[in-house]
Formats: structure tokens, C-alpha cells, sequence
């Protein structure tokens, strides 16, 4: 018989020990998926919602409408307002997927068979994740600017593409701003398919940059992949376009909210109780959350195309 070792304790396990204690798969699953969607480190936490639906307004400016005045003594302190951006209306979708364990599975203890399928569950819903991100940035006016050309051709130059996105995202004005109305955002992440940052990393035009003192640091002589880029954080997911990467202001550029958050129910017998796995001698237990992903400071990223 196979074992499987917990990554918590060491114990090892069979897949019937397993299944006595239905919550011992879920609990390690969700403890798994803590920190892991792409949501979670752009966005930040808007609350949670009960009714599935966010309202919001894209961001206008981060003034009054009217300059501080001088005020005379005894003179009466003027009030102003605040512009307001387009409202946005966010209706949450239900995600969730399930995964069965047969009598088979269990009593033959094809324990590498139950791993593929917790660990396919938690790719799955980490894809998912992804796919609501991005289609979060689509939904939005998100700015998009062409890269000189492709970042693997030698024509290439993903320098002069990063950092004109990190300047059109710094000097971005609210619509119909004077001179130096700015937003003030100050672009700290970078997202690409690791694809697109090898591809970045390769570049003559970044390689240049190590030499000298600092051509120890040089991720291809390490054989590492580098967490910084031009000053900003690398997030590299394999779900992404891989033509396509997104400069951004994490925590700014949007929100996520939970109707109801992640969660995993225990192992039950399908189709009913028998004690041996039901009619169909099966188990199985279900993921699933509910929740709003908005983009209310589109202007904080910039989407650069045809970098592959």
C-alpha cells in the first residue's frame, strides 16, 4: 500500500484514515489556497457583501472641487465637494467544484490517484481566480499601450515598455484636471505568465544592466527567476495571456469582496447514507465561495500588449 505524508505533521496516512476524519482533506486544502488566489495580492479587501452585489464609483480625483481659501477672523469656512466617478454595478458568481473518492479509492488505498485530484482541485480554483482578475481589468477602462515589439525579438525593449507604463501610470489626471491635478498612484507590481518574464529576462536591454559588480545578481547566471523588475514586485501566474502584462498599483488599483469566502465541505456519502459510500459507494466533499471583484482606479495599471 501507498502512503501519503501530511506537509503539517509528518504523519503518514492512507486514504481510508483520510476519509475517517472527512475534514482532514478540506481543512488542508483551504489551508493550501490561504494566500494563493491572484486577487488577494492585487486587490484589496472591500469587506464582504450579503446580497452578492457591489455598487461602486470609478474614481473621479483626490480633490474638492474647490481650492482652500484664505479665511478672514470671524470669516465663515467654505464647503466644497467631491467629484464623483461613474457608477459600476459588480454581481458576484458562485464558483465551486467537487471531487470523489470511490470504495475503490479508498479500500485499494490509491492514495496518488486522491493527491492528483486535491491538487488538480486547488490549480482549478487558483485558475479561476485568475480568470475573474483579469476579466475584472477587461470589464474596466484599464489604459493599454503596445510594446515596442515582441521582448523576445531583438527589437524588443521591455525597459522602455515597463517604465513608460510606470509613467503614464504616475502622471495620470482625473478628467478635466488642471496641470497638477494628479491621481498619485505609484505603480508597485508587475503581473506576466513566467513566459513573459523569462522572455524580460533574456532581453539584451535588461541584461545590459548586469554587468560589472552587480553580474553576480544576474538572474540568468543564478538560475533564478528575479522578484523585482524595474523597481516593481513580479507576480508571475501561468494563467495569464502571455502576451499580455499588467503594470499596476497593488491594493489601489481595486477590490474583492466575499459574499461568503472559500470554504470546503466535509466528505459525505453520495446519494445517501449507507456506510459504504452510498448507491453509487462514493464520497465526495465541494468547494466554493461567492465573490466581487471591481477595478475602481483603472488608471492605477497599465496593460501592455505584444510582449510574445
Amino acid at each position: 500500500m501507498g502512503n501519503i505524508t501530511s506537509a503539517y505533521d509528518g504523519d503518514k496516512i492512507t486514504v481510508d484514515s483520510m476519509l475517517k476524519d472527512p475534514t482532514w482533506i478540506p481543512t488542508r486544502v483551504i489551508n493550501s489556497l490561504d494566500g494563493a488566489f491572484l486577487e488577494n495580492l492585487l486587490f484589496r479587501n472591500g469587506g464582504s457583501n450579503d446580497s452578492g452585489v457591489v455598487a461602486f464609483r470609478e474614481a473621479a480625483k483626490p480633490y474638492l472641487n474647490d481650492d482652500a481659501e484664505r479665511v478672514a477672523e470671524f470669516g465663515e469656512i467654505p464647503v466644497s465637494d467631491l467629484s464623483q466617478g461613474k457608477v459600476r454595478a459588480v454581481i458576484g458568481e458562485k464558483v465551486g467544484l467537487g471531487i470523489r473518492v470511490s470504495w475503490e479509492m479508498r479500500h485499494e488505498n490509491k492514495v496518488d490517484l486522491l493527491n492528483q485530484q486535491v491538487t488538480a482541485l486547488q490549480n482549478t480554483m487558483i485558475r479561476s481566480g485568475v480568470r475573474a482578475s483579469l476579466a475584472a481589468f477587461n470589464a474596466s477602462s484599464v489604459p493599454t499601450a503596445p510594446a515596442t515589439d515582441e521582448w523576445n525579438a531583438s527589437n524588443g525593449d521591455p525597459v522602455k515598455d515597463i517604465f513608460d507604463a510606470i509613467e503614464q501610470i504616475q502622471s495620470a489626471q482625473p478628467t478635466g484636471a488642471g496641470d497638477d491635478d494628479y491621481f498619485g498612484y505609484n505603480p508597485d507590481t508587475i503581473v506576466a505568465h513566467p513566459t513573459a518574464v523569462t522572455a524580460l529576462v533574456r532581453n539584451e536591454a535588461v541584461q545590459k544592466f548586469y554587468i560589472g559588480n552587480v553580474a553576480g545578481e544576474n538572474p540568468l547566471y543564478r538560475g533564478v527567476l528575479p522578484q523585482t523588475v524595474c523597481g516593481l514586485r513580479v507576480v508571475q501566474s501561468r494563467f495569464m495571456d502571455p502576451s499580455k502584462v499588467i503594470v499596476l498599483e497593488s491594493g489601489v488599483v481595486g477590490f474583492y469582496s466575499d459574499t461568503y469566502p472559500l470554504q470546503m465541505t466535509p466528505f459525505y456519502e453520495e446519494g445517501g447514507n449507507s456506510g459504504a459510500g452510498g448507491p453509487n459507494q462514493s464520497w465526495r466533499a465541494d468547494a466554493f465561495r461567492k465573490r466581487i471583484l471591481g477595478v475602481d482606479n483603472p488608471k492605477a495599471a497599465v496593460t501592455i500588449t505584444g510582449v510574445l
